[in-house]
Parts: structure tokens; sequence; C-alpha cells
């Protein structure tokens, strides 16, 4: 039943430029950055747990991770349930995921490489108990995903708070990469947005706001430097420009040493499938 707004014609005004890839420009897009993603996703392995901790989960459960890219979610996950099956359109990206479940002892994912905005994609994909999309494609298509869940559906993004790419950029002002500009009408197509969609469709949604971020040690600037530098291609020139960005981020510690902090928001939002009605 839609409501007094159209929240799914909204959507697709502000619809992700990649919901409209094909499936090779996808595979290209996202193999082209999955050691950046890495990368990230290991910076804020500590906070993921804070996300997964808000998740119904039971050790019973199967669980897909839609566009799971290099496992952020996919391996905390499979430690708590029965089976993780980490669905991405990159090759890349799954061999990530695989490389870091292995690296924590998991041997309960299986790894599937398939387009999720194939028109075929549910048929392809199956059944879980629960779906999962953090900050994918999964977003593109709420009914759809909402069709391939028994128990739950998690959906995990940005609320209101600096993205994974723009924290990315800012290691990189200045050296060729430009910054992404603010948007004012972020906040009106925020999470809000997508707990009205889930409202319409005749669920009751939960969300919650959890305060989370990117972060390491690190005993030395030098070790930073050496560390942070999957954030993108840095050119000799450059050197002197990306040091001083790192330095922005970089706390002294009173035992030695610098901690990395760069603050940011999650929302986890979800609800009941069985509760939809019309769709």
């Amino acid at each position: 039943m839609k409501g007094l707004i159209n929240w799914e014609a909204l959507q697709k005004y502000r619809k992700m430029p990649f919901a409209n890839m094909d499936e090779a420009a996808q595979e290209k897009q996202w193999g082209s950055v999955a050691g950046m993603y890495d990368g990230m996703a290991k910076l804020e392995k500590e906070f993921t747990k804070k996300q997964v901790g808000q998740m119904l989960l039971s050790a019973e459960d199967s669980v897909i991770d839609i566009g799971c890219g290099p496992g952020r979610l996919s391996v905390p996950v499979a430690q708590k349930v029965k089976s993780v099956t980490a669905l991405d359109v990159s090759e890349e990206m799954l061999a990530k995921c695989m490389e870091n479940a292995r690296s924590e002892g998991v041997h309960n994912i299986t790894p599937m490489r398939s387009n999720w905005l194939a028109k075929d994609a549910v048929e392809n994909v199956g059944k879980y108990d629960i779906a999962i999309a953090s900050r994918s494609v999964g977003f593109s298509d709420l009914v759809k995903i909402n069709q391939i869940a028994r128990k739950y559906v998690y959906i995990l993004g940005w609320a209101n708070a600096p993205s994974l790419r723009e924290i990315q950029l800012d290691f990189l002002e200045g050296i060729g990469q430009e910054k992404m500009p603010h948007d004012p009408a972020a906040r009106m197509f925020g999470y809000n947005m997508m707990f009205n969609m889930v409202y319409d469709m005749g669920a009751n949604p939960n969300i919650v706001v959890v305060d989370d971020g990117f972060e390491r040690d690190y005993v030395s600037r030098e070790q930073a430097y050496a560390d942070l530098r999957f954030v993108g291609e840095i050119l000799p020139e450059f050197e002197e420009q990306y040091r001083s960005n790192v330095d922005r981020y970089l706390i002294p510690k009173q035992d030695g040493g610098f901690k990395l902090l760069r603050k940011t928001k999650t929302f986890v939002l979800w609800w009941r499938p069985d509760e939809v009605i019309g769709y």
C-alpha cells in the first residue's frame, strides 16, 4: 500500500549510480576498489561488531550478505550463525572475503558470484532466514530483498555522517582526488526514506543508530603513512601532502604512538518479511 508520499519514487530519483550499471561495468567498478574497501573494512573491524550486535541472530540461521565486498559483515555474522552466503558481482571482492574468513578461522561462508541487479536474481539466489545489505546494491529494491528472507531483513548504511568514500578522499585531498561536494538535501533523503518505504510495504520497521568509525593504533607516524596507502595511488610529488592529510587524523597517545580515529554513524534498519503485504 502506498502512503501519502511515494517514497519508492523518491528513492529512484536519488538512486545510487551503480544501480544502473550492467554486470560487466559493476564487476569492473567493484573489482578495481577491492583492495581499498578491504583496507577500510579492517579499520572498522571493532566498530562492525557493534553493528552485528544489533542483529537478532541464532546458531541455526542461514544468512545471505548481498554485496558482501571483502566480508566486513559476512565474517563476524558467520561466527554467530549456521551459514553465510556471501554474494558479490566481483571475483576480487569475493577473494578478499574468503581470505578474511580464513584468517579468522571461519569456515561456514560460501561465496556466490552473482548479479543482484539481474531480473532473475531472486530465483538464482533462493531463500534464507536472514538477508543483509550493507551499503550495497541491496538498497536498490527493498521489495526484492524482502522476497528472499524468512525471518528478518537488515539494511545498514550511513546515518547522516561521513561515509567510507568521504573519509577515503580526505586522505587524498589535494593530490588529484576531488572531495565529495556537500549535498544540502542529504538528510532529507537519508534513512528516513527507507524506513517509510518499509512502513508503506506493511511492515513495522525497527531502526537504531550506532556510533562507530575507523580506527587503528600506530607506534609511529611512519607506520601510519605506510599502512594507509591502500586509500589510493600517491605519486612521489604528492607525498608531503598525503602525510599532512594523514597527520590531521592522528591523535598522540599518552603512552607513546598514535591513534587514528575517524568517527561516523551507521543506521541498522530491520523488519520481518512476513509482515509485508501486497508486494
